[in-house]
């Protein structure tokens, strides 16, 4: 602007003037953000004042994720998941500084990782683990039908029981934590019986007659027979039979 001294003698006084209105910092982003690990993320750091103020962060920030302090951007793919507590600070020497605590959150998809397929015994204990991966921690789920007595425990992921029959069991599992998609696994259970012979221990054939005796055997998967000791001559067994 400019001042005007006037009182007629000689040329007036005119004096350019310069009024500079001042403002402290403040940040006014948010001061939380969500990434996904193994996915580019990017937040902008907004911060107010005159003259415009500096940026500056401190706290460890994941694998991956760096700030830049010229344009107030945190950017990067980050490899790690969880919550990193850290903080902003805007600076233009007017009054004192305005720090920002920020936190940034590092999720991940849920995976299953474990096999996706196991064997029990019925009328034997058995016990398997699901096991999946994800930021947060996915919740479990099971669908498809399970054999008699055999159970899933959906906050332990653990599929146990002693099972009462014999078979292949197709089911899956769902991993869910919000984060993408969720992840679900096609699943075997295959229930196997020990073997077993369930015919009569002895039987009886005549001299120049035909006879015959079938051995009857149970178990999951079928069981092979064979057959040990001297026959007599003229009578054989059939394995396959």
């Amino acid at each position: 602007i400019s001042f005007t001294a006037h009182n007629g003698v000689g040329a007036d006084a005119t004096q350019s003037f310069t009024l500079t209105v001042i403002q402290a910092a403040t940040v006014t982003s948010a001061n939380s953000a969500t990434f996904t690990a193994g996915l580019p993320g990017t937040f902008t750091v907004n911060a107010t004042g005159s003259p415009t103020p500096t940026l500056s962060e401190s706290g460890a920030l994941p694998a991956g994720v760096t700030f830049n302090t010229a344009t107030g951007v945190l950017s990067g793919t980050p490899t790690a998941t969880g919550t990193f507590p850290i903080s902003f600070t805007a600076h233009n020497g007017v009054g004192a500084d305005a720090t920002q605590s920020f936190t940034l959150t590092v999720n991940q998809a849920a995976a299953i990782t474990s096999a996706n397929n196991t064997t029990f015994t019925v009328g034997s204990a058995g016990t398997f683990t699901v096991v999946a991966t994800g930021f947060p921690a996915p919740l479990l789920s099971e669908s498809g039908p399970l054999p008699g007595a055999v159970t899933f425990n959906t906050a332990t992921g653990v599929l146990s029981g002693t099972p009462t029959a014999t078979g292949t069991f197709p089911i899956s599992f769902t991993a869910h934590n919000g984060v993408g998609a969720d992840a679900m696994q096609s699943f075997t259970l295959t229930v196997n019986q020990a073997p077993a012979i369930t015919s009569a221990n002895n039987a009886t054939f005549t001299a120049g007659t035909a006879g015959t005796f079938t051995v009857m055997a149970t178990g999951s998967p079928t069981p092979t027979l064979s057959e040990s000791g001297a026959l007599p001559a003229g009578v054989t067994f059939n394995t396959a039979t």
